[in-house]
Order: structure tokens, then sequence, then C-alpha cells
């Protein structure tokens, strides 16, 4: 049985109308938005996939999360990548340092 995101609020429904009109939104948040909306007009998490081009676990993946979550949960979280150790402030005393000239 295919799944579908859940009926959308009307606020809902507004916010994704806007971000799939806007012209500045990014690539992916507008894919995401399209993946909602189209799910939310019946067609099932394949025809998305096949549509977008994009695999059939990734469309379930943003109906689920957005179930789950509503509109927040279309946004990205932070990769698994090394975090950072230093902050941007520790590195005014070397540029301090650097930018001096000697004597």
């Amino acid at each position: 049985m295919p799944e579908f995101v859940r009926p959308l609020g009307p606020q809902e429904a507004e916010t994704l109308q806007k971000l799939l009109r806007s012209r500045t939104v990014p690539a992916g948040l507008y894919q995401r938005a399209l993946i909602i909306w189209w799910s939310s007009r019946g067609q099932t998490p394949s025809e998305i996939a096949a549509r977008l081009e994009h695999k059939f676990d990734n469309v379930l993946k943003w109906i689920r999360r957005f179930n789950a979550e509503g509109l927040v949960g279309l946004q990205e979280k932070p990769g698994r990548g090394r975090k950072r150790r230093l902050q941007p402030t520790d590195a005014l005393p070397v540029v301090e340092t650097v930018l001096t000239p000697p004597g």
C-alpha cells in the first residue's frame, strides 16, 4: 500500500505553494516541497520518484519526515562530518600576528 502525506493544514499548503513559486528557494528544498505537494495531490511515491528521477526510498524518507515533523522536517539536518574544533574567534591572534610588520 503506498504511503502519502497526511492532510495539509491551510498554513502548510500556503507555505508549500510559496516555496514552489519562489525563484530563490534552494533546489533541494524545492524538490522536497514538490514531493510533499504531489503526494498531497494523490500521486504515489513511485510516481513521484519516476517523475523527479529520484530513488523511491528518498521520496519515502521525505514523506515520512514531513508526516512526523511538518514543514520543519523538509530542512536538511547537519552532516555527520568532523565537527569544528576551533571557533572563528580563535584565529584572530594568528591573523593579527601575520598582519603585524616585523620589527
